[in-house]
């Protein structure tokens, strides 16, 4: 049904011309990989040699050759023989990149770490690379027609049907029924029992896998807000006595007397989801351009963000440092901070949400100061010593993720060029990719950044080089080495900051959990009745920050919510909630 309905829609959109995948002769490697990308399976039971009848396969699957435990689940890593295949079959791969700059004339499949995973593999990848501005358009598009690639990313993220209908009208592939063709990523989703976020978010359901999601090796804060530490210095301060709003506001309004007009560049979504940094009003104030929420849960009750008194209170707050002239007037705009990072390099900004990663490529392409130095700033609180209930998680989740079409004409193979990203020699070659771009080894034979990579070639950051010339953990599926981003002098620096942001007290006590699901009929219902309420939020919400919407209107403002149907889609979520206690109890 979804199918015919796509067919209809496909009918009414106007097609845009996609990018011709690239199907040109690719030349060797000229890099050596790792020597342990090519060792041979160091798990499980070795494949049987075949007979003198046999013809020799020309793929090496790891179905049936490693070790499993009571669940059917690997207990261990699996290292593959390579290549993978050595037939010529070609599959396409939807993917996005950020820095298109970096990209060789010839296309996205030249980069070298894509063509280092050809040559290894032996697997064939012809990528079409949509930017961001128009992801979304484009997805909906290839919806509309049917049209996916092999390999999509985002795929249950951009799609408004539920899992569930995505796989029942054959967009998807159930991974689940190809289990034994992934040891690695089941090993890296399975391995922890604690881990039960991770575990929630791969198994939609007992025997439901419908997404390869970016892993990262540890568990930590990944990102957050950090000030110019050099001028905290000049001014006598310390990032560790900055722990309160108010603490923040006497800093920003210290920074905005002696150093840059607007120093707060805040983001359009006022905060980031997923590795959220304002959390201590009990609430989380991100604003989404897709879904109502966040969704959270206070003793079992269901609540959403942006409507509740600790809103109010958060927002007048932000209110009143917009009046005060903190943040950026432009902050609208700022979908992250790629977006402003001219004021970053030119000191116009003092207060900035980055990666640790990021922070040595900013601090040497600073143009009026050889001094710059960010340092990490505390999740702000209202009251030092207090305990946050929502927003703290770390996870081994990660943003990026792919799905496999079901039009796919060698599904197992696709499965196993994704496994191999998630097996331990896998996971490095596709982190760092080839020697001598990102990294080169020193004298201890260890993995040390590239002059080249650290001199911020075209003026992005290392963090964002490792993003194109390595493994894009933002958009795609694999196993995230972390420490490739701190493999340059000072990295021990940048790797602490990661536990710094976690110095706090912080119970989870209104976490939503990730095994909470929605049947189809929910979410169709969900879908219809949000749409004008994510629009009203989007719109209204944020215009309390700059006053274009008075906070005397605020109680109007959540009624108008009411009427269009908020306690309803909140009736869903709580029905979705019980249903999920229910069933671990």
């Amino acid at each position: 049904m979804k199918k015919g309905l796509a067919l209809v829609l496909a009918i009414a959109l106007v097609f845009a011309l996609f990018a011709g995948c690239n199907s040109k002769e690719k030349p060797d490697v000229a890099t050596d990989p790792p020597t342990s990308g090519t060792d041979a399976p160091s798990q499980g039971t070795q494949a049987p040699q075949p007979t003198e009848t046999e013809e020799p396969s020309p793929y090496n699957f790891a179905a049936g050759k490693y070790d499993v435990d009571e669940r059917g689940f690997p207990t261990a890593p699996y290292e593959y023989e390579l290549p993978l295949s050595t037939t010529d079959e070609v599959f396409t791969f939807w993917t996005t990149c950020w820095h298109m700059e970096l990209v060789p004339e010839d296309g996205f499949g030249y980069l070298p770490n894509r063509m280092q995973e050809q040559e290894l593999t032996g697997v064939n990848i012809e990528y079409e690379v949509v930017t961001q501005d128009v992801i979304m358009d484009q997805f909906a598009v290839r919806y509309a027609a049917d049209d996916l690639c092999d390999i999509t990313i985002g795929g249950t993220f951009y799609s408004t049907a539920t899992i569930d209908e995505n796989i029942e009208e054959g967009f998807y592939v159930n991974l689940y029924d190809y289990m034994e063709y992934m040891p690695n990523y089941i090993y890296q989703v399975t391995f922890d029992p604690a881990d039960q976020d991770l575990y929630e978010r791969v198994f939609y359901k007992k025997d439901i896998i419908a997404t390869f999601y970016a892993i990262e090796d540890v568990a930590f804060i990944a990102s957050n807000y950090l000030a110019r530490g050099d001028w905290l210095d000049e001014l006598g301060l310390d990032n560790d006595d900055i722990i309160t709003w108010d603490d923040v506001h006497n800093m920003l309004t210290l920074f905005k007397a002696n150093y840059c007009e607007f120093p707060f560049p805040m983001f359009s979504s006022i905060d980031m989801a997923g590795t959220y940094a304002f959390t201590s009003y009990d609430t989380l104030p991100a604003i989404s351009t897709t879904a109502v929420g966040p969704a959270y849960q206070i003793n079992g009750k269901v609540v959403f963000s942006h409507m509740n008194d600790t809103d109010r209170e958060f927002m007048t707050m932000i209110n009143q440092w917009y009046s005060d002239g903190l943040i950026d007037p432009s902050w609208s705009s700022y979908g992250n901070n790629t977006a402003f990072q001219d004021k970053t390099y030119s000191g116009q900004v003092g207060y900035v949400y980055m990666s640790p990663g990021e922070v040595d490529g900013y601090e040497k392409g600073t143009i009026n100061d050889p001094d710059c130095r960010w340092d990490p700033i505390h999740k702000p609180l209202k009251t030092p010593g207090q305990v946050v209930h929502v927003g703290g998680e770390k996870s081994r989740w990660f943003y990026g993720s792919a799905v496999v079409s079901t039009k796919c004409t060698n599904i197992p193979l696709v499965v196993t060029w994704l496994d191999w990203k998630y097996s331990p020699s896998g996971a490095f070659i596709c982190s760092y990719g080839p020697e001598g771009t990102l990294w080169e080894k020193d004298e201890n034979g260890n993995p040390t950044a590239t002059e080249w990579a650290l001199s911020a070639p075209m003026g992005v950051a290392f963090a964002w080089l490792c993003m194109t010339f390595g493994f894009n953990a933002l958009a795609e599926p694999g196993l995230e080495v972390c420490n490739r981003k701190y493999i340059m002098p000072g990295g021990d620096r940048m790797l602490a900051i990661h536990y710094y942001w976690d110095d706090y007290n912080y119970d989870g006590a209104y976490k939503w959990p990730s095994g909470v699901k929605f049947t189809s009929d929910q979410t169709d219902e969900i879908n219809i009745t949000s749409n004008d309420i994510v629009t009203y939020i989007s719109e209204n919400y944020s215009a309390f920050v700059d006053g274009s919407k008075p906070l005397s209107e605020w109680d109007a403002y959540v009624e108008q919510l009411h009427s269009l149907g908020i306690d309803r889609i909140m009736e869903i979520y709580q029905e979705a909630y019980d249903t999920y206690i229910a069933s671990i109890e």
